[in-house]
């Protein structure tokens, strides 16, 4: 019998190491053709790695021609033993590489944006401008600072940076969790990364809103996970939709951002997050709560409680700090079940994606400068300030479009139904604007970062709309 896990090599991904692992032993020959391999579950086991790691490793080998399922009966060795040295398709593959028409147009901006003209109006970019970022004071620091610091890191983070993010949950979010249920990242994107690759398995079915953020992201591609989109309005969700999707898909993972959804700005409803918590209760399927701009709602007063409130045991609650503290400080974390939480923290772990000591320490040394509070209510008030003046231009300027006024957030979503929009014309006139494309939707639509538009900048971004509209009218 096999002893499988000494001759696992220490190299990562896993899943590499999983395959290079049986290409060996068959041309060593402790591995023949027609032998048997372990179930995947058992594997994983035998291996200490998790199961959708040992399911990627085999898919490979099963589509190079070094193993084979048989319904019924398990997995063997291939008849033909080795894969035979195949020519690489260069003509399918570089098909397969073609941009879809919203990664081109996100390659336009993104090269436009780079450029930094001085004629350039970025309200397509998503961060925050330099000026609104919070100042924060840090004392001197030398690299044995972060050499001790590794002593208090656990498993799941730096554990004073737990502690800090918890304190803030508990008086921002009324939202709270015991340390084994938190898991340090480095931001949303990893941490969705994390729970399609240790949650789900290549072929799984998910579902998120129309129009997302998350449209066109490669993260479900690398992954091998398959997307449905259901569509969203002023109140959330498209119940009917999603339910269909359930049942014809086999749906295994809901994500939605019910606040301040990126790119419409809208706020799922209380009664619409109760139905939604229902029905994925009712088909036993877990939501993925990305919560990113929660911490930037303008109204304090009563806010609607989180999914992750409403269903602590089945919803997965994502965040991160990137919207206040700006994209470079990639610190974000899961709040799961502690099961949950202890899967992800391994997948993690296995694939070093382990966020930065040095980052880390320098967010909790943030959080627990005596004005951050203050901080993050003073950009709040300046951001609902931008929100409320970019709408009353907008809605000056383009009285025919469909505006909505923002409750938080960075974003003002407008749509003009039947409107002939051409991103190059917002190019050609240096304006950098996300279209809705990008989100997934073939009506007509803008999403403008209201954040980055100061007095004078909302003067010029007036003026540069009056130009393009005459053009296209």
């Amino acid at each position: 019998m096999i002893e499988w896990r000494q001759y696992l090599p220490e190299q990562k991904p896993k899943y590499m190491a999983i395959k290079k692992m049986i290409i060996d032993l068959i041309d060593r020959g402790q591995l023949s053709p027609g032998d048997q391999l372990p179930p995947e579950r058992q594997f994983a086991k035998l291996l200490r790695v998790n199961r959708s790691t040992v399911t990627r490793a085999s898919d490979e080998l099963v589509a190079d021609g070094v193993i084979e399922r048989r319904v019924g009966s398990g997995t063997f060795v291939s008849l033909q033993a080795r894969p035979q040295a195949k020519r690489v398709n260069w003509h399918t593959y570089l098909l397969s590489q073609r941009q879809s028409q919203s990664q081109n147009e996100r390659r336009q901006l993104q090269q436009l944006v780079s450029q930094k003209s001085e004629k350039l109006i970025d309200v397509y970019s998503s961060d925050l401008p330099l000026a609104l970022v919070p100042q924060f004071r840090f004392p001197a620091l030398t690299w044995q600072d972060f050499i001790t610091a590794q002593a208090l890191e656990t498993p799941r983070g730096y554990q004073p940076l737990i502690a800090a993010i918890n304190q803030l949950d508990q008086y921002n979010k009324r939202l709270s969790f015991t340390e084994e249920q938190l898991l340090m990242t480095a931001g949303v994107q990893q941490s969705l990364f994390l729970i399609l690759q240790g949650l789900l398995s290549p072929g799984d079915a998910v579902a998120i809103e129309s129009p997302s953020f998350f449209h066109d992201s490669t993260l479900f591609e690398a992954t091998g996970v398959r997307v449905y989109e259901a569509a969203v309005d002023a109140d959330g969700i498209s119940l009917t939709v999603l339910e269909q999707l359930i049942i014809k898909h086999r749906i295994k993972l809901v994500i939605l951002n019910p606040d301040y959804q990126n790119p419409t700005g809208h706020v799922m409803s209380l009664q619409k997050r109760k139905a939604v918590v229902h029905l994925c209760q009712t088909y036993q399927i877990p939501i993925v709560e990305d919560d990113v701009f929660g911490w930037l709602g303008f109204e304090t007063v009563n806010p609607i409680p989180t999914l992750k409130q409403l269903d602590p045991d089945n919803v997965i609650y994502i965040s991160s700090l990137s919207k206040i503290m700006g994209a470079s400080s990639r610190i974000g974390w899961v709040v799961a079940s502690s099961q949950v939480i202890e899967q992800l923290t391994r997948v993690q772990h296995e694939m070093d994606l382990v966020p930065s000591i040095m980052s880390q320490v320098m967010v909790t040394l943030a959080m627990g400068d005596p004005q951050f509070q203050t901080q993050l209510d003073q950009l709040k008030a300046t951001l609902q300030e931008r929100a409320l003046a970019t709408y009353r231009m907008l809605k000056s300027v383009l009285p025919d479009w469909q505006i909505d006024l923002p409750a938080g957030g960075y974003y003002i979503w407008m749509t003009r139904p039947n409107h002939k929009l051409r991103l190059k014309t917002f190019l050609d006139h240096q304006l950098a604007v996300a279209p809705g494309s990008l989100f997934g939707l073939k009506t007509d639509a803008l999403r403008i970062n209201f954040a980055r538009l100061n007095a004078m900048d909302l003067v010029a971004l007036e003026q540069r709309l009056v130009t393009i509209m005459q053009a296209t009218e």
